[in-house]
């Protein structure tokens, strides 16, 4: 299962790059499938550095023993240290998407130069030369994890080169060069659609498994998360965010006003649709990629609200409290409903070299706020600075 972030990114995927539109869930993606894909990569290496150095038999064979032979040899081993380098390079930094990347880009240019040289010397060998290029071709949109972009430009680029050597060296009839860039032009096809094929169908994989995760994590009626966020160490990370970064953090407790006679007087119904109401409210006045709304238990809503000092929250709290006194639900009757809400907030201002608080506490505080606030008579804010000293204390 990946890696998920809590977060809500764009899953849409641009199907022609084969990779997800949002840089961020592009990047999780491509880390998720990294130890996967570095050892199909570490394989390929392996192979083409084999594969290389062994064909350098065919050079002696068709050159003889002659210094053009051993020249291609020679290129042939270098081909094998870059691809033993690369090798090494991510055994080294196997968590590095940037020398994954580097090592399948220096491998193939090099293998695709050094065959080009290999070609020029024997034109002779052309039939066997272009089925090689041929599966050269396959091997770089296939075998080779890359970015599909760039297995596209090393493709298309090598069988230019190819095909304007061959023209260039002038030993193919007009109508046999023809068939040659036909060729080329279809095992480019094929790969380009083998390679965008699989690529999309990992990125629709991941983004079901995404989508699973978040669903999983909502809670249905209000579409708020629900509590699992909070178990899986929503706030503990935000807690430890808020000490690496020197910033405060605030929590604002939510509890709508007298709910149970909502219920009691219009119904479960009418009780449903205020909870969606205020949800929504909730998360439209917030921060979308930033604060999280979480529905902590019945009609109550815990606000996580990083980067935020206690002024910031009380005028948020503010905000809502206001327009939730002035909104009106329309239930099934066609009564028009309102309500109120109480709000406890708690703050952990700056902490900078203090350490990481106790969630569990920090929540315990903006409780004890919010139920101050209602018995001062409900529909109002109340809250305080809490030290992280206090916090841990008994924690």
């Amino acid at each position: 299962m990946p890696s998920l972030d809590l977060s809500t990114p764009s899953l849409t995927i641009d199907r022609r790059r084969a990779e997800f539109d949002d840089p961020a869930v592009e990047d999780r993606f491509i880390h998720h499938l990294l130890p996967q894909r570095n050892a199909q990569l570490k394989g390929s290496l392996l192979f083409a550095a084999a594969f290389y150095v062994l064909f350098g038999v065919t050079d002696l064979a068709t050159l003889g023993d002659t210094n053009v032979a051993w020249f291609l040899v020679g290129l042939r081993v270098l081909v094998a240290g870059v691809a033993l380098g690369g090798h090494y390079a991510i055994t080294r930094r196997p968590g590095s998407v940037r020398v994954s990347i580097a090592a399948a880009c220096a491998l193939l240019v090099a293998a695709l130069g050094v065959f080009m040289v290999v070609a020029w010397f024997q034109p002779e060998a052309l039939p066997w030369n272009t089925m090689s290029q041929a599966l050269i071709l396959m091997a770089v949109y296939v075998n080779f994890p890359n970015r599909f972009m760039y297995s596209v430009a090393i493709g298309v680029g090598s069988s230019v080169v190819f095909g304007t050597m061959l023209a260039v060296q002038g030993f193919l009839k007009a109508d046999d060069l023809l068939t040659l860039v036909l060729l080329l032009i279809l095992a480019n096809a094929l790969g380009y659609i083998a390679a965008i094929r699989f690529n999309l169908a990992q990125r629709q994989q991941y983004r079901s498994a995404v989508l699973e995760r978040q669903q999983a994590d909502r809670d249905p009626l209000t579409g708020c998360y629900n509590r699992r966020v909070l178990h899986k160490g929503l706030l503990d990370a935000e807690l430890a965010r808020a000490r690496r970064y020197g910033t405060a953090l605030s929590v604002i407790l939510c509890d709508i006003d007298h709910f149970k006679r909502i219920n009691d007087t219009h119904g479960h119904t009418a009780g449903d649709l205020i909870l969606a109401d205020f949800a929504g409210m909730l998360m439209a006045m917030t921060r979308e990629t930033v604060d999280r709304v979480v529905r902590y238990g019945g009609e109550e809503f815990l606000l996580v609200l990083p980067e935020t000092d206690l002024a910031g929250a009380h005028a948020l709290a503010e905000r809502i409290r206001l327009a939730f006194a002035c909104a009106i639900s329309r239930v099934e009757s066609g009564k028009a409903v309102s309500a109120t809400a109480s709000f406890g907030i708690a703050t952990v201002p700056v902490m900078h070299t203090e350490p990481p608080v106790s969630a569990g506490k920090l929540i315990d505080a903006a409780d004890a706020q919010l139920y101050a606030a209602k018995r001062g008579g409900r529909n109002a804010i109340r809250g305080g600075e809490v030290e992280p000293r206090v916090l841990r204390a008994g924690s």
